[in-house]
């Protein structure tokens, strides 16, 4: 399959992704970096290995288009990859599962991710598989509806076990031991699917697994300020005094000119042409700074956050006596992640119908003249408007964010989106039908899985902590860590709960291995 030659092609993508955010996107979109996903934001690709792995293929297989219409024949082929270097032929596979993003070779070549060293220790066989409607997986040319209807996560899951049992055919295997991994949302693809398709396992790791699924998740605002006043008590007072102060300002005429001076807001706001949700957006846009950060505290993911990329230089940026003026702190803020993150420090993004725009675009991104990671972007909010929720909002009373994101610029959005019969009623109905088919995270269980939460991820309010030592499910809280840390390289000065978790990890792969 010309492995190297693709690896070649696809290690460059990975590479220009890290800095693929549309200049009218902000840097987050519902939890998710808008440049490569959960998992993929800024990953260090070539670290410690130099040249593209040998014994990597990247192949398709056939996927119904509609699992569960029996009269819809019509398939489409969903890409996978398949590393070779660790089997010893015992029939032990491990099997990566991508989410909200189109897949590249990081996830199955870069040899420092945990579950990679795990693979090399127990001689596995390791694939990686495309989540439909992602990347080059593509049910339908584009994404317009009703095309983005098949894109589902009960479709997703059901595309996991033909791919489990095309590949038992297809190499051999003879009572396979298949372990499943996923961090984040498709984290929650791992722990589902150890719950949906027990028989196709013996196991699977879901690291920072949303499983209870709810529409407003304001808890996620509650987290974040905790980080905050958990790391300085003086950084929670000041941005709190910053939003209030920036939400005032918001209110009338004058104060909204104050505005387009503090970040160069571009467009500014000009009298009698912005509407309300061009201030929702402005702070959305300005909040999801700070969830940026927080979610991935202390990682060590990419160089961004090595170089010092969290809460507690957050806070240091926020209590900066050098600057009297808390909103000029904000804005300080946030030229300092755009540089870490190698992100364009220069005017502020701020037009609700642009980011819309290009949201609105159903095509693939390389069959479309824009720039930017647009069509993973529009799947996750699809996921996210037509099943999952999760609409950051803070309306949760009196917080550090103040009610500044509301509910209804949600809504709108994915209204705006997908088209009028995505309202309200279609949501909510749809949100209620995912918790109530798969239970939630009070109603979770399964056996031989592993859920590992980072205490400071905004994410672990929507893992499960239910524990069933006897069926060895394994709820982990993580102290000090953020979203998905456990599956990334270890680094000096990492949270120290993290090397005895990852040892819970490794204790409990050997169990469901037999070994």
């Amino acid at each position: 399959m010309q492995s190297v030659r693709l690896l070649l092609a696809l290690g460059l993508l990975a590479v220009g992704l890290e800095s693929a955010r549309h200049p009218s996107l902000p840097p987050y979109l519902l939890g998710r970096p808008t440049a490569r996903g959960f998992v993929g934001h800024g990953d260090r690709f070539f670290d410690n290995f130099d040249t593209p792995i040998a014994n990597l293929t990247i192949g398709t297989v056939p996927q119904k288009v509609d699992n569960f219409d029996n009269s819809n024949t019509a398939t489409y082929k969903q890409r996978y990859w398949y590393n070779s270097n660790f089997t010893r032929n015992q029939n032990i596979v491990f099997l990566m599962i991508q989410g909200e993003s189109p897949a590249t070779d990081l996830w199955i070549s870069n040899p420092n991710y945990q579950y990679l060293q795990w693979a090399k220790e127990f001689g596995a066989d390791v694939f990686q598989l495309e989540h439909r409607c992602f990347g080059q997986s593509r049910p339908y040319p584009d994404t317009s509806m009703p095309n983005i209807k098949v894109c589902t996560m009960t479709q997703a899951l059901a595309d996991i076990a033909s791919f489990i049992e095309q590949m038992n055919t297809h190499h051999n295997f003879r009572n396979p031991k298949w372990i499943t991994f996923g961090g984040s949302y498709p984290g929650t693809l791992s722990a589902l699917f150890r719950k949906q398709y027990p028989q196709h396992t013996v196991g699977a790791v879901a690291s920072s697994a949303p499983l209870d699924w709810t529409l407003d998740f304001f808890e996620y605002a509650m987290v974040v300020e905790d980080v905050l006043k958990q790391t300085s008590n003086d950084c929670w007072e000041n941005t709190n005094v910053a939003f209030n102060n920036m939400q005032q300002l918001s209110l009338n005429e004058t104060g909204i000119q104050q505005l387009n001076t503090y970040f160069n807001l571009d467009p500014p706001f000009v009298k009698g042409q912005y509407t309300q949700h061009d201030i929702d957006n402005f702070f959305a846009n300005v909040y999801s700074f700070f969830q940026g950060v927080i979610q991935y505290t202390y990682d060590g993911r990419n160089n961004a956050t090595l170089n010092g990329l969290n809460a507690q230089n957050l806070c240091a940026k926020m209590n900066d006596a050098t600057v009297p003026d808390v909103i000029t702190r904000v804005n300080n803020t946030i030229n300092w992640i755009n540089q870490l993150n190698g992100d364009p420090v220069g005017p502020f993004q701020n037009s609700y119908s642009d980011m819309i725009a290009v949201l609105a675009n159903a095509t693939y991104d390389d069959a479309s003249p824009v720039k930017g990671e647009i069509a993973a972007n529009r799947g996750w909010m699809w996921l996210c408007c037509n099943e999952l929720g999760v609409l950051q909002t803070t309306d949760q009373g009196r917080n550090t964010f103040m009610q500044t994101v509301p509910m209804g610029y949600f809504i709108d959005m994915c209204t705006d989106m997908f088209g009028p019969e995505i309202d309200i009623k279609y949501i909510r109905d749809h949100n209620k039908n995912t918790l109530y088919k798969y239970g939630g995270a009070d109603n979770y269980k399964a056996t031989n899985v592993v859920l590992p939460n980072g205490a400071f991820d905004p994410w672990h309010v929507l893992g499960t902590y239910n524990s069933d030592t006897n069926n060895h499910m394994t709820p982990l809280l993580i102290q000090g860590a953020a979203h998905c840390s456990d599956m990334y390289p270890t680094y000096a000065g990492e949270p120290t709960d993290l090397a005895k978790n990852r040892a819970i990890i490794h204790s409990e792969l050997k169990y469901f291995l037999g070994l």
